[in-house]
């Protein structure tokens, strides 16, 4: 996605854990969820801005964050995030994040926004 963030003036930076890390899961089912978490993130900062894809490691759990500098998400909204074609763009579905969360809930997974 490199070239669809530098158009929209968006630096992806990556703080990766230098040790390799394996995880027992659905390959393209993950790259599906990244790609529309790394979409999102992209869209939220239409004047350009800073995107964060931080890994960290604990002896029991994997956490991946997508930091972007967008302006965020009403509080009063948040709790609509992942039910069906509920979304705040003018051309989204609303598929997407509620796709994203049941494919990283069916891993064991959750997702905190």
């Amino acid at each position: 996605l490199n070239p669809q963030a530098i158009m929209n003036n968006v630096q992806i930076r990556t703080d990766f854990v230098h040790e390799e890390v394996s995880v027992m899961c659905e390959e393209n089912q993950l790259k599906q969820v990244f790609i529309n978490f790394i979409k999102n993130a992209l869209e939220a900062m239409p004047n350009g801005g800073n995107l964060i894809i931080k890994l960290i490691t604990t002896d029991k759990e994997l956490l991946i964050r997508f930091i972007d500098e967008g302006c965020g998400i009403p509080k009063h909204l948040l709790s609509k995030l992942g039910q069906p074609f509920y979304t705040t763009k003018e051309k989204g579905t609303g598929l997407g994040f509620m796709v994203s969360k049941r494919i990283i809930e069916n891993h064991q997974g959750t997702v905190e926004i």
